[in-house]
């Protein structure tokens, strides 16, 4: 996983290698009711799911870049890594899960979604280069009703604020970097909840760092959760869960 519960820096050769992925904290801020759905519109069909994922060519453009690629496809939600991705001994904030990757068990769990499809992008980045790799996770999420999905969201801009404008410092050893990662501001504007995150692993002098930027917002009976990450990911999860969006209104 690539997002901030999976900030992972080894030290190799004398060089940091960090992998971070799309995630993000917030307090709340301006906030707008979620997407309505139309009443009498039928409610999106599993079999749709597939055909909402946004291109490459499409992720390249949201974060500025060239060369992405479908790195995973998924027809199952994420299981939570964080105690495995950082440092021995670090305890990441429970209610941080809420706000950190997109399409996570423990987030969606007892939610009453019955179905989902993701994609992980990847773009590798040039030779020589310790940046980690910009990324971006599409999930749309299933739920029976466009009531129960948006529900999930009302839960969902609750849930994201307990982890606003957080910082800390996972401490680590003589085989790990020290892993920093803070939390910026939620924001619910026009029905879509962002979040920005970013993670500085630094050892022996040298650091490198991501952010990455989070949103979640709802279509009909569809929960679209997305997360872009790279050196300045600026407003691509949004843009990517707006791509999204526009195909599921069209269904």
């Amino acid at each position: 996983m690539r997002q901030l519960s999976a900030a992972i820096a080894v030290a190799a050769a004398g060089m940091l290698v960090v992998s971070c992925g799309g995630s993000n904290q917030s307090s709340p801020s301006s906030s707008t009711a979620t997407n309505a759905s139309t009443a009498t519109k039928p409610t999106v069909a599993q079999s749709a799911l597939a055909n909402l994922m946004v291109s490459p060519a499409d992720i390249d453009s949201a974060l500025g870049i060239s060369g992405s690629k479908a790195d995973k496809t998924l027809d199952a939600l994420l299981p939570d890594q964080t105690a495995g991705n950082f440092p021995k001994g670090y305890k990441f904030p429970a209610e941080c899960l809420y706000a950190t990757d997109a399409g996570l068990v423990p987030v969606y769990a007892d939610s009453g979604n019955t179905a989902v499809h993701g994609e992980q992008d990847l773009m590798t980045p040039p030779s020589g280069s310790n940046d980690p790799p910009p990324n971006a996770d599409q999930f749309v999420v299933l739920f029976p009703s466009a009531d129960q999905a948006n529900a999930f969201f009302t839960a969902s801009t609750q849930k994201w604020a307990a982890c606003a404008n957080r910082q800390d410092t996972a401490t680590g050893d003589a085989d790990t970097p020290d892993i920093q990662w803070k939390t910026g501001a939620v924001t619910n504007t026009n029905g879509v909840l962002t979040a920005t995150a970013n993670v500085t692993a630094s050892k022996n002098g040298q650091s490198v760092s991501q952010s990455c930027q989070r949103a979640l917002t709802v279509r009909n009976n569809v929960v679209i959760d997305t997360a872009a990450c790279s050196k300045d990911p600026g407003n691509a999860a949004v843009t990517i869960a707006n791509q999204i969006a526009g195909k599921v209104d069209k269904q």
